[in-house]
């Protein structure tokens, strides 16, 4: 149901629309208590009228709520008015990560590739958010471009963590209407139409999800910032889901300077089978600070195969004690090839007195 500005749920006041999707409407709305201003997501009709399904999102939130990480959004909590309920999360100004990629660097719409020393910091931060969550059992289930906030500062904010688990219906079959990402009410709220491209194949088939499926979408997400398209996509949900089941993953379209380490990353994390897919997204994150010291320079950042070998240092001090040696031999064959400086000979006599003595000083 849609909340008209200035209507009131709670001690909060709507204050306009922020978007809306299947996981529910989002409002901007202002916490009269606390004097601050929150982002309100209202659930679905169908989610918040089944009291089994509520009482399991509960629980769920309370172990959302538990996590405090820089690059996560938070959750306050839950509130309920006149039958609509709603979590009240951390508000994030800012455009998402979707957003970013359809902009070109002019400003005008149109999907284009981000540089490296761009793509790589905010990829970093995504992972650290991942880590932070996967470390307390949580998976986000819904990683994707939407879901993530990029901050007027520099920051990126992950957004909806573990919702889709919240919000989904217990697996009864293997059928993909009831995979954790796409039950059966979350279809007809229309949650898959925005995630069907992000989905690992293990969830696209209904099987159960670990985190093993965030990295998976993780891939996806770095290859999106790094080439301006998606890896999968097609006309209909239908047809994107067939896309993951039946295609494998290329990187043909990464950018030439891609290093090879990103390259090794990506094929790691975009491997079909989960049992040899990238373990921990920890290693991602390490693989990726590993790039940003050493294989991304200036705005493009060449990669490891053009880049310039530099000599390492012992090399280096090697070369420079060989020529100092050089330069003083030469410098001493110069010396002792120089003549003695020629003196003038003096020439004298002395003749003795007849009687007595006499002394003889003499001064250079």
């Amino acid at each position: 149901m849609a909340l008209p500005a200035g209507s009131r749920l709670g001690p909060y006041e709507i204050l306009s629309p922020l978007g809306a999707g299947g996981m529910g409407e989002v409002y901007r709305a202002r916490d009269a208590r606390l004097g601050r201003d929150v982002a309100l997501k209202v659930l679905p009709e169908v989610f918040s009228k089944d009291a089994e399904r509520m009482a399991r999102f509960e629980r769920e939130a309370q172990v959302l709520a538990s996590l405090n990480h820089p690059n996560i959004a938070s959750l306050y909590g839950l509130e309920e008015s006149d039958g609509v309920r709603a979590l009240v999360m951390e508000l994030v100004e800012g455009p998402t990560l979707g957003e970013r990629i359809a902009t070109r660097p002019d400003g005008h719409p149109g999907a284009a590739a981000m540089s490296l020393d761009e793509a790589l910091p905010i990829a970093k931060q995504i992972a650290e958010a991942l880590q932070a969550a996967h470390e307390r059992g949580i998976i986000h289930r819904d990683l994707k471009p939407a879901n993530i906030k990029l901050t007027r500062d520099g920051a990126v904010k992950v957004l909806d963590f573990g919702l889709a688990k919240a919000l989904d219906d217990d697996p009864v079959s293997g059928s993909v209407p009831n995979s954790p990402t796409m039950s059966l009410a979350a279809t007809r709220a229309g949650v898959i139409l925005g995630t069907a491209g992000y989905m690992s194949p293990e969830q696209a088939k209904g099987k159960p999800a670990d985190k093993r499926a965030d990295i998976w979408s993780f891939g996806l997400v770095l290859y999106e910032m790094l080439t301006g398209k998606q890896m999968y996509s097609g006309e209909t949900a239908a047809e994107t889901l067939a896309a993951v089941l039946m295609k494998d993953p290329t990187l043909d379209a990464l950018p030439a300077n891609t290093p090879a380490a990103i390259r090794k990353l990506l094929r790691r994390c975009l491997d079909k089978d989960p049992k040899r897919r990238l373990r921990d997204i920890g290693e991602a994150r390490i693989a990726i600070e590993e790039a940003l010291s050493g294989a991304v320079s200036g705005p493009a950042g060449p990669s490891a195969a053009t880049s310039p070998q530099l000599p390492s240092r012992p090399l280096a001090w090697i070369a420079a004690a060989a020529a100092l040696l050089l330069a003083l031999a030469a410098v001493s064959l110069v010396h002792l090839r120089e003549k003695p400086p020629v003196t003038d000979l003096v020439r004298f006599q002395l003749q003795p007195p007849e009687h007595g003595s006499f002394g003889v000083a003499f001064a250079l």
